[in-house]
């Protein structure tokens, strides 16, 4: 076989092969990180929402290679010290620690001695960067120091012709291709017409990066792609799996298409509600890089946890004195919503991942004793009591303690709380 024959099959066989790339702003780093290092000192939530603003997180560290990595990038820049991505808190016995990409429990560690610790401590972690003990990490009280950090975001795949490229997909919306409102059916044909589909939504940094993207434009209101199969079922508009939900627990709105708020100066907007699919809305579209895959393209849609019958043969589905309840997910006084519930006092201890803020969403609320509601310093955000239209609560930090006494409850349903990252 000639020396031609052989260049040609290598070209055929990885031209269509997409070299690996990061957003403007990010450098790849071991092919397989983007990360961006700012070296500006700001406290940890400070730094998570800089970061959560470019759709990522404060850098992970997965394994050692991703800890010298990161070590050599901050210390390259002279930063001495830098906030990590990841988050610890007690349970019990324990100090578990978990990433802030919801990848999952911290497994690999380079912990400096006696860490991580919690009290007197505080959650969050750092790294050291230069002398004896460069690369470990250490436990830090999150608010009263700042400190350089580095953002981290999904690598994705390189395309010239897309401005909004992120995780794999480019990013399109219709005020920037300077399209009209439109109602839902004219607004997935305008995204077809541009390779795409309205938007699937699959994570919290996902819905934060679209958020970044139309903050200071005005726009209050779009459609996402995605409409009703049955009652309170929706089905993506690209056949991906609804596996991340976003609707507002405390909407109202009726209608078969999903819309996405994202009303200025509302700290938890992104929230998704019901609306007609005949009105005319901005909305946005989303294109695949790169060609899916037959198991991608699948239909697959999930029934909504709220929608699911709950088994009889369970007598309680409070998660009462759960030692650790990670959002997001529903609680419910003991014995909700029967009008007699046992006498039982029960505290929750509910806390999200690093990057967030826990958003606690009354959907019912009928009690005769006050529900109590604690943020982690101890400090009282609401007590409330007696029969009350839906509400919400938003807690100051990743961390918020309920605590309840049915004692007077007689007569009374109970509530039901649905907990979201925000």
């Amino acid at each position: 076989m000639n020396k031609f024959l052989l260049i040609s099959i290598f070209s055929l066989l990885f031209s269509g092969v997409a070299s690996v790339a990061c957003p403007r702003g990010f450098s790849l780093v071991k092919s397989n990180k983007c990360l961006k290092l700012v070296t500006s000192k700001l406290k940890h939530l400070e730094a998570e929402l800089e970061c959560s603003y470019l759709g990522g997180t404060l850098a992970t560290v997965k394994t050692a290679i991703d800890n010298r990595a990161i070590t050599n990038l901050a210390a390259s820049a002279s930063a001495t010290t830098v906030w990590l991505g990841m988050f610890c808190y007690t349970n019990g016995t324990t100090i578990p620690c978990y990433h802030d990409d919801d990848s999952g429990p911290v497994i690999y560690n380079n912990f400096a001695s006696g860490n991580p610790k919690i009290q007197g401590a505080g959650g969050c972690v750092y790294m050291t960067t230069t002398g004896k003990t460069a690369g470990q990490w250490t436990s830090s009280i999150c608010e009263n120091v700042g400190m350089p950090y580095i953002c981290e975001v999904p690598t994705t795949v390189a395309d010239s012709t897309c401005t909004r490229n992120y995780n794999g997909y480019c990013y399109l919306p219709s005020h920037e291709l300077k399209l009209p409102l439109s109602t839902y059916p004219n607004a997935q044909a305008a995204c077809k017409a541009n390779g795409g589909n309205l938007a699937s939504i699959h994570s919290k940094t996902e819905i934060d990066y679209i958020r970044a993207m139309y903050k200071g434009t005005g726009i209050s209101d779009l459609f996402i792609g995605a409409q009703s199969v049955k009652a309170n079922t929706f089905k993506w508009e690209d056949g991906s799996a609804w596996d991340f939900d976003y609707r507002d627990p405390l909407s109202t709105t009726l209608g078969t298409c999903l819309l996405m708020d994202m009303y200025p100066n509302i700290i938890n907007n992104g929230l998704w509600g019901a609306t007609d699919c005949q009105n005319a809305f901005n909305f946005l579209c989303k294109r695949k890089i790169v060609a899916k895959s037959v198991e991608e393209n699948e239909e697959r849609y999930m029934d909504h946890p709220k929608n699911l019958a709950i088994p009889h043969e369970l007598l309680d589905t409070s998660n009462c004195n759960t030692t650790l309840f990670m959002a997001p997910g529903v609680i419910t006084s003991y014995g909700y919503p029967s009008t007699k519930p046992p006498k039982t006092s029960c505290t929750w201890t509910i806390v999200t991942l690093g990057p967030y803020r826990v958003g606690l969403y009354f959907t019912k609320f009928s009690t005769g004793s006050a529900v109590e509601i604690y943020d982690e310093y101890g400090g009282i955000i609401n007590s409330p009591s007696g029969d009350q239209s839906p509400f919400y609560n938003l807690a100051p930090t990743n961390w918020v303690k309920i605590v309840h006494n049915s004692k007077s409850d007689t007569g009374h349903a109970g509530f039901s709380t649905t907990i979201l990252p925000y």
